[in-house]
């Protein structure tokens, strides 16, 4: 007994995967580490960047304190009062140096009234740019600037001193500063008892920003200020520095900056309400404005209250790799040593994975087979876990059981079209085994181009069973529309037909003239006419009445071309007269009795011998334009649906067909493309359509029903217009005419090459494959197969 195959089932097979996968909760660990080790980080900085804003905020508020002291100093001081003229020396000025000399930070220290008189002391070595615009030299220390009227005129002296208060240099011109009209004057000015703090602004003399603290004298129109430049906060900034790329920012509420640490001097503002939200959301985020900072980064932010009542706004802001920094070189072994462990288990992992994963691929390969319907290609997979052993044969016993349904509804379907097309076939012995025959000669001309790699054919391929199919089933549907033609149309042999030949009506007539005339005859000669010349008038009358028969009954057959004194003969015969005896409306159908639009209805009655009356008119009543738009249809249709007058037919000057009837003929190919295009075909089907509905146009635009052009035409769509003509060309089950011969239809088609009715590669491939000969000796007469010479047509 052969042993029982054992199958590992699915859920121990993952299960063991996933015991190897533990190792991700590693990865999770060290995630989990990074993360904890950030809020740490975090934490811990903005602990210290606490401790640093208090530390800022205490020395701004002592920064304060300090300038308002000095100017509560100096100004109780009655020498603070007095403005000394050009040559005269100020009695504070070795205590004002002092003052500037002790705190760096004072740019100067000044007085002015409200008539204009100024006193200043500045400090030159508060930057490189003033010694360059005074034109000072190194030894200067001091600048001393004074501005008062004289003789009516107002003057600035400025004069250099060294550091010993020696005057250097001297300079005079004309004033153009007034300290009076000044925002720090008229602040001060008003406020009387308190020191005043103005906002950063551009100083007139340096590039550069400073704050000044001024002071009213009681009771005097003098007020007393100082300079302070900005440089000396952002100094004092640096120093404060936690980290490297540590930012410090120090700016008011409008967002301008009062000083900063390391941040580039083009940064003349930030958003202050951004910052603001920003520093309250959360604190990481993108910096995405004015701060100069482009990574993610931290940010810590406090307002600093002044005795001025002001609000000066703290931003203090570092990248997170510097705070992280110290933490990832730990997190960095840590992963070093997960990714050893990782790699180690890899090997074991990708086992395991295959074990489940090959058989899957190879289902899926199975799969797409049958996605492509390649059931003979679809087996078994060896694989010895049972789910997927089990699946595979489903999938397999499934290929086979679509297989045959599809050969079912295959088979089916082609018995349903060979039924059609037979049923075409068998409805007019005029179209004989039109249906059967386009189809063989289509694909064996097809079979041909596929194995021709020259031309257009070298890109045109018939390998599938499906593009054979596909055309095939075309083949055989190309006429289908023919179901909807009327029988008595198709068969039309004479011009007078509809469901009978009309010249039996009309040859009653003349027999009734015939006979009117004889009895006219014997009633002459009753009534004493000579006999002889009666009879000899009869005999010429009758003769007449036969000739004019005989041109009618002629003119019925129809021919190649009707000449214009035929037309004109029919129509001076119609003139004949002849009496009707009976209501010819009595036993008609509804439809029919209601197109009589004649109302004088007394009988006897006198009536032309052939006539177009309104009741041969049929109106064309379901015509849509908007549905022959819809599918591109261009043909010309005529305003009736049929025109059966006996005249008018009898004058159709080629052929038998009016020209109602030849639209109803070659409305055939309207109804096969509506009909076809409405059917769900399927992928493998879907060009049934345009193959089969293009066999009736020519290449350069005149056929029907869309007059498409070359290229609007696919190869297989050309190579079934030529079949379709040749069989039609050939057949020799047709009543109204005889078989061609041969050589007789491959003229014709040379022919429609000429006139570009046919495409001149596939019919020079139809005669070099040899396919028409083949054809001949199978489906043509004997009689009709002679020699031809292509010679003359390649």
């Amino acid at each position: 007994m052969k042993p029982k195959k054992l199958f590992l089932k699915i859920k121990p097979t993952i299960s063991l995967i996933l015991i190897f996968l533990i190792s991700s909760v590693i990865i999770t660990t060290l995630s989990l580490q990074y993360y904890f080790s950030k809020d740490l980080a975090f934490d811990a900085t903005e602990n210290n960047f606490k401790l640093t804003a208090e530390k800022i905020e205490q020395k701004i508020i002592s920064f304060d304190n300090s300038n308002s002291n000095i100017l509560e100093a100096i100004i109780h001081s009655e020498e603070m009062r007095e403005f000394p003229l050009e040559n005269e020396r100020h009695r504070l000025l070795k205590q004002l140096t002092v003052i500037l000399d002790n705190n760096k930070h004072i740019y100067a220290i000044y007085a002015g009234d409200k008539s204009g008189n100024f006193y200043e002391v500045i400090n030159l070595n508060i930057t490189k740019d003033l010694r360059k615009k005074y034109n000072a030299t190194k030894e200067a220390r001091w600048l001393i600037v004074k501005i008062y009227e004289e003789d009516g005129k107002r003057y600035q002296y400025e004069q250099l001193l060294n550091k010993g208060l020696k005057v250097l240099d001297t300079k005079r011109k004309e004033a153009s500063y007034d300290p009076s009209i000044r925002p720090w004057f008229k602040k001060a000015f008003d406020s009387y008892r308190k020191v005043i703090k103005t906002k950063p602004y551009q100083y007139t003399n340096i590039d550069e920003l400073g704050i000044t603290y001024a002071k009213r004298i009681r009771n005097e129109d003098i007020v007393l200020g100082l300079d302070v430049s900005l440089n000396s906060i952002s100094n004092f900034l640096s120093k404060q520095t936690v980290m490297k790329n540590n930012e410090i920012i120090l700016f008011q509420e409008d967002g301008e900056i009062i000083a900063s640490a390391n941040l580039d001097k083009d940064k003349k503002t930030v958003p202050y309400k951004e910052l603001l939200n920003f520093a309250k959301d959360e604190k990481i985020k993108k910096v995405q404005f004015n701060l100069g900072l482009e990574d993610e980064s931290f940010v810590y932010y406090s307002l600093i209250k002044s005795e001025f009542k002001t609000k000066d706004h703290l931003a203090i802001t570092i990248p997170v790799d510097t705070i992280m920094r110290p933490f990832i070189s730990k997190i960095y072994n840590s992963f070093m040593i997960t990714l050893v462990i990782l790699t180690l288990t890899i090997p074991l992992i990708w086992y395991a994975t295959r074990v489940l994963v090959e058989p899957i691929e190879k289902l899926e390969k199975e799969n797409k087979k049958i996605m492509r319907r390649d059931f003979d290609n679809v087996k078994l997979i060896k694989t010895r876990i049972k789910e997927y052993h089990e699946l595979s044969q489903s999938l397999y016993k499934m290929s086979l059981s679509i297989k045959e349904f599809e050969e079912k509804q295959e088979e089916l379907m082609d018995s349903f079209i060979q039924l059609i097309a037979s049923a075409i076939d068998a409805k007019s012995k005029y179209t004989g085994g039109h249906c059967e025959r386009v189809p063989i000669l289509t694909i064996a001309l097809a079979n041909a181009a596929a194995a021709c790699d020259e031309g257009i054919f070298k890109d045109f391929k018939l390998s599938t069973k499906d593009e054979k199919r596909e055309l095939s089933v075309a083949a055989w549907l190309h006429d289908c529309g023919k179901v909807t033609t009327p029988e008595y149309v198709v068969d039309k042999a004479t011009k007078l037909e509809t469901i009978y030949n009309r010249i039996h009506e009309i040859r009653t007539r003349f027999e009734v003239i015939h006979r009117d005339l004889t009895i006219k005859m014997y009633e002459n000669i009753l009534a004493g006419a000579n006999k002889e010349q009666e009879e000899e008038r009869l005999q010429e009358e009758h003769k007449k009445l036969i000739q004019e028969f005989e041109a009618v009954a002629k003119a019925n057959i129809g021919g190649e071309f009707m000449d214009d004194e035929d037309i004109e003969k029919i129509n001076e015969i119609s003139q004949r007269k002849w009496t009707k005896y009976f209501d010819d409306t009595i036993g008609l159908s509804h439809d029919e009795k209601s197109r009589i639009k004649e109302t004088n209805r007394t009988f006897p009655k006198e009536e032309n011998l052939l006539n177009d009356k309104d009741e041969h008119i049929i109106q064309r009543e379901d015509f849509s334009q908007e549905e022959f738009d819809k599918y591109k249809f261009k043909m010309q249709v005529p305003k009736h649906l049929y025109n059966q007058g006996e005249i008018y037919n009898l004058t159709i000057k080629k052929g038998t067909l009016s020209e109602e009837e030849r639209f109803k003929i070659n409305e055939h190919m309207i109804m096969t493309v509506k009909m076809l295009e409405e059917l769900p075909f399927p992928k493998n089907l879907e060009k049934v359509p345009e193959y089969a509905g293009a066999h009736h146009e020519t290449l350069i635009g005149t056929g029907y029903p869309r007059r498409l052009k070359k290229e609007d035409m696919s190869i297989p769509a050309r190579i079934m217009a030529v079949a379709d003509i040749f069989e039609a060309l050939t057949a020799a089950d047709r009543p109204y005419k005889e078989a061609k011969k041969l050589s007789e239809s491959i003229k014709i088609l040379s022919f429609m090459v000429k006139d570009e009715h046919i495409d001149e590669d596939i019919f020079k491939l139809f005669l070099t494959s040899g396919v028409y000969m083949n054809y001949a000796k199978e489906y043509l007469k004997e009689e009709q197969i002679d020699e031809v010479d292509i010679s003359k047509y390649i």
